[in-house]
């Protein structure tokens, strides 16, 4: 046998490639010690039983996708070498899977029982699927069986990572994003990858950091995606695709903020009702049709220093503004703008005919749309007290 190689398959699971033993059965087997070098006769009797999560038949490949090196495959070359450094798109040591985002997806399509795999699969080469339990780290080597002898082939280190689940994100600042998770088990590094305004930026976090420190992540403002899974244990192994990664999503970065401008002048002494002054910002230009409305309520108690409404309900509403109306602003802004960021401002005056007798303390709640997603921009308190 010439060649064994091995990638991560996007259906899941990993693929075996192999050049050579034409005419023979050519088995896949974990030895329990050190496997023997390649080329050594054996005793067929003697031989491991053939792995149980592998297919148990080979299917014929074209010759420009087998041999060493051949496309999308790490694994073991002639002279039992496995280069840590040609791993399939991004399934080496940064910890990636098939198209760069990850290990992930499902079953390994077609990958049955364990067997001896068939025969000849001609000078092209030959294709088999298997799915590795997860958490293991396994020499797969190839044994070549011709009645009761046998040959020792070569053999590709596969490792099928622990799950990350549990993801969430959550933005802390306009520029970072936490990211959390339940660690895999004894894992020693999971790997965040970060994809945003077109670009993928891979973290490394080791176990100790997270349980200490937590995994804060630097972003744009921008939509953005990240991908959480185990790092594999050695630069050597090829991970294989597993269910259950994880994969979380955030929108863009919109934000609300919000003062209160003194009224107009009426005469010399007097003004007019103050005005609230909402505006938004969303990168794109663009915050989506589904953003909350914006109500500002007040809370009089009589006493000097007014606690603020704890609620919705625990006031007056004195003003209020609709998504509509707020998104209407940012993408009329952002299109007179053309910055490709909207930046749009409702101006509305407060109702003091509904306000309570002053001093009164002033609160904001976004109600509807995706109130949890929008980052709300707080003025000093004491202006939110009217006396």
């Amino acid at each position: 046998m010439l060649t064994l190689t091995a990638a991560a398959r996007e259906s899941g699971g990993v693929e075996f490639r192999r050049t050579g033993g034409e005419g023979a059965e050519v088995r896949l087997v974990e030895w329990p010690g050190d496997a023997p070098a390649e080329g050594t006769e054996l005793r067929t009797a003697e031989l491991p039983p053939p792995l149980a999560w592998t297919a148990p038949t080979w299917t014929p490949t074209a010759p420009a996708d087998a041999g060493p090196g051949g496309a999308g495959h790490v694994g073991a070359t002639p002279d039992g070498a496995s280069p840590a450094d040609a791993s399939p798109a991004g399934s080496g040591p940064a910890g990636a899977g098939p198209g760069g985002a990850g290990p992930g997806g499902a079953g390994p399509g077609g990958a049955g029982p364990g067997g001896a795999a068939s025969a000849d699969a001609g000078s092209g080469g030959a294709a088999s699927a298997g799915l590795p339990p997860v958490g293991s780290l396994v020499t797969v080597s190839a044994v070549a069986v011709l009645g009761e002898r046998a040959l020792a082939g070569p053999g590709v280190l596969v490792e099928a990572p622990l799950p990350v689940s549990g993801l969430a994100l959550r933005r802390t600042a306009p520029g970072e994003v936490e990211v959390t998770f339940d660690w895999p088990g004894a894992t020693g590094t999971v790997t965040a990858a970060v994809t945003q305004d077109g670009r993928r930026t891979v973290f490394d976090v080791a176990r100790s950091v997270f349980l200490r420190e937590g995994l804060r992540l630097p972003v744009t403002p921008a939509a953005l995606r990240v991908d959480a899974y185990a790092a594999p244990r050695s630069a050597r192994s090829v991970l294989a695709a597993t269910a259950g990664d994880a994969r979380a999503e955030l929108p863009a970065d919109v934000a609300i903020a919000y003062e209160l401008v003194p009224g107009p002048r009426r005469g010399l002494l007097r003004r007019g009702p103050a005005v609230l002054r909402v505006t938004v910002r969303a990168p794109g230009g663009a915050p989506g049709p589904d953003l909350p409305g914006f109500v500002l309520v007040a809370r009089g108690d009589g006493g000097r220093n007014p606690q603020r409404p704890g609620g919705p309900a625990a006031g007056t509403a004195v003003c209020r503004v609709t998504g509509a109306e707020l998104a209407a602003a940012a993408t009329a802004a952002g299109a007179d703008a053309g910055t490709g960021t909207g930046t749009g401002t409702v101006e509305r005056e407060i109702d003091t005919a509904a306000a309570p007798g002053r001093p009164y303390a002033l609160r904001r709640f976004l109600l509807g749309g995706a109130a949890a997603s929008v980052r709300l921009e707080e003025p000093p308190l004491p202006s939110l007290v009217v006396r």
